[in-house]
């Protein structure tokens, strides 16, 4: 301060008080910010990923398939609601920040969503892996019926592709689009999906190797049962067991956790393997 060309040649106990005289005033005109207009400042928005609700196709072990929830499903529905809004993050005011609600085109995600008071957009990028010839059928079927591709798809998971289907590296090249636009969205996002996708989402979004994003089965991920990831600048700082006195009805995929994310530019992996910023 005694360097400012203001207090030159002025001393010292005058030039404190002159100092202290020029805050107060600068104080009667301070406002508390009320809302999140000012995004470069505040960038609290959150992410949150969430497997649908069981469906009918889960009870019997098929793969793939369009098939509604089960009943256990549309208790995860009706209950999705409360898990979120105790979690969304709200303005001085109290109000809750604007919130965008992303599924798949599978009527699974759908009826998931559906209780959901926010605006909802359909991706045809979030649908689950297509699983091509073995649509429909169990794993047992497929190791009994095709034990060549059930051979393969055990030795190379990552990079197996079902017959006329997918591999997990098609899906993670198909959600490139996906990433790019959550990262510039503004508005919180809770992404309704599947266990393919979200095992790729969530291993970028915690900087997972791409070798391991097919294989993130358990401890915790968005897939898992009865179970929630929270993340703030893409680490993990939280995980716990969602508590509901329900939950042990919702055992399976029924209740597939949460995973919540606090966009904060911090440095990763780009989504198919490169770096980014």
């Amino acid at each position: 301060m005694m360097y400012s060309p203001d207090y030159r040649g002025v001393d010292t106990e005058q030039a404190l008080s002159d100092f202290r005289a020029r805050i107060r005033k600068y104080e009667d005109g301070y406002e508390t910010i009320m809302d999140r207009t000012v995004h470069y400042i505040k960038l609290i928005d959150m992410i949150w990923l969430t497997r649908h609700g069981e469906s009918q196709f889960n009870t019997q072990g098929k793969i793939g398939g369009n098939s509604p929830l089960s009943q256990r499903g549309q208790m995860y529905a009706q209950l999705l609601p409360e898990i979120l809004n105790s979690r969304i993050p709200r303005a001085a005011d109290g109000k809750q920040y604007p919130v965008a609600v992303w599924t798949s085109t599978l009527q699974r995600t759908i009826i998931t969503a559906s209780g959901l008071p926010y605006p909802k957009v359909q991706w045809k990028a979030l649908d689950e892996i297509q699983a091509g010839m073995c649509d429909g059928m169990t794993y047992e079927e497929v190791a009994q019926d095709m034990p060549h591709e059930f051979g393969l798809r055990r030795k190379d998971k990552l990079r197996y592709r079902y017959p006329s289907g997918e591999s997990y590296m098609d899906v993670i090249q198909r959600l490139e689009p996906v990433v790019t636009e959550v990262e510039r969205e503004k508005e919180c996002v809770v992404i309704v999906s599947h266990q393919a996708v979200l095992r790729a989402l969530y291993g970028y979004f915690m900087n997972q190797p791409l070798e391991e994003r097919g294989l993130l089965e358990k401890g915790g991920k968005p897939q898992d049962p009865s179970s929630m990831a929270e993340l703030a600048a893409a680490e993990l700082v939280r995980q716990e067991e969602v508590g509901l006195e329900t939950r042990e009805s919702l055992d399976g995929p029924a209740l597939a956790g949460v995973a919540a994310g606090m966009r904060q530019g911090s440095r990763r992996d780009s989504f198919s393997g490169g770096r980014s910023v």
